[in-house]
């Protein structure tokens, strides 16, 4: 190799390593700083790398011993599959433990979503009410210290109460929703109820959705009413998926037609909105068809076909039953078509050209 071709090797290697480190600062600026969240729960949070879920009911652990030393598992803590706890309830609430204010007990779980492993980030919903009355159960929640008010998610239907909140979803890019939840962070709960409608535009200017499932049937004056087990859009004010979409017959879902509103406690969704990519869970058991029957802890896909059994989830803790219900579902990997890693979309160039050195 000539000393014209080793310089100009040794420029583009600089070049290569000045990329790299650019990636690397852009990844770690692309994510929303964390907020309070205990020593330890980044780690722990990785346990649910490849699925997260809570269950209906409160148990005992005879599987691996978590972390603090307590077998008793919470229907308001975040599960691994591999029998570990990724998140107690009150590492979930710990952004909202605040001096002068006694600490928060256990308020359950209903919905997840986790966004960031790392930091982490997960948004979520309580099963009751904060007691000093800083959000409800039926308002969105993040491990940052979010608070939208179910009036604003329920704004592009009409609604301007709170009928809950059974689960949540983000639609949409990973860097496009960081962005949202940095503006999200600053704005107090009375804003938002003070003008519900904004969460719909601001929707829209970082073109993301929100999906989410509510507890109560809502009526309407005009067309069918809102089901507890319709995915419904906040952006849009439509349903994403109505029961009779989620379960075929013979299974007599959906209303005012077909009969039965089986309610819907979890779903799953990839963050491009894709419809085949829905899997959730119903509040009611269905057992009339022996071959399509599912329980309230059943892992369902669109159509109504069980792609895993409660007791898949549940088996690592032995709790000694095989069924515990579904109250939240929540994959990681459903972000990561969204995502947006600069130092991966470099890495072919930077082998490409180390390649190319190397023959020189």
């Amino acid at each position: 190799m000539n000393t014209t071709t080793r310089a100009r090797h040794v420029l583009e290697l600089a070049a290569i390593l000045a990329l790299v480190a650019l990636a690397a600062l852009l990844l770690a600026t692309s994510r929303p700083a964390n907020a309070a969240m205990p020593t330890g729960a980044t780690s722990q949070l990785a346990d649910c790398a490849d699925g997260a879920f809570s269950t209906e009911q409160r148990f005992v652990t005879h599987g691996p011993l978590p972390t603090d030393g307590n077998p008793v598992i919470s229907d308001g803590d975040l599960l691994s599959f591999h029998g570990n706890v990724c998140l107690r309830n009150r590492e979930l609430l710990a952004a909202f433990n605040v001096p002068g204010i006694p600490t928060l007990p256990d308020l359950g779980l209903d919905a997840s979503d986790i966004l960031d492993l790392e930091r982490p980030v997960v948004a979520f919903s309580t099963e009751i009410d904060d007691p000093f009355g800083r959000f409800t159960e039926g308002d969105l929640l993040t491990t940052t210290g979010v608070v939208i008010p179910n009036a604003a998610l329920m704004a592009a239907f009409g609604v301007s109460y709170d009928v809950g909140l059974d689960e949540v979803k983000f639609i949409g890019r990973t860097k496009d929703i960081v962005a949202f939840l940095d503006l999200a962070r600053q704005i107090p709960r009375d804003e938002w109820l003070a003008n519900p409608g904004r969460l719909r535009a601001e929707l829209d200017r970082y073109n993301i959705d929100l999906w989410f499932s509510i507890e109560e049937t809502v009526q309407r004056q005009e067309g069918r009413p809102l089901l507890d087990g319709d995915i419904l859009s906040a952006r849009t004010g439509t349903i994403i998926a109505s029961q009779d979409t989620l379960l075929n017959p013979p299974i007599p879902a959906g209303l005012p037609t077909r009969g039965v509103d089986f309610g819907l406690d979890a779903f799953a969704a990839r963050c491009d909105g894709a419809r085949d990519s829905i899997r959730f869970s119903t509040e009611i058991v269905y057992r009339d068809t022996p071959a399509l029957a599912f329980s309230d802890g059943d892992l369902l896909k669109l159509g109504g076909a069980v792609i895993n059994r409660n007791n898949d989830f549940i088996a690592a803790f032995k709790p000694g039953v095989k069924d515990l219900g579904l109250d939240a579902i929540a994959y990681p990997a459903d972000h990561a078509p969204c995502s947006e890693r600069p130092f991966l979309s470099f890495l072919p160039l930077i082998l490409k050209n180390l390649r190319l050195g190397g023959r020189q």
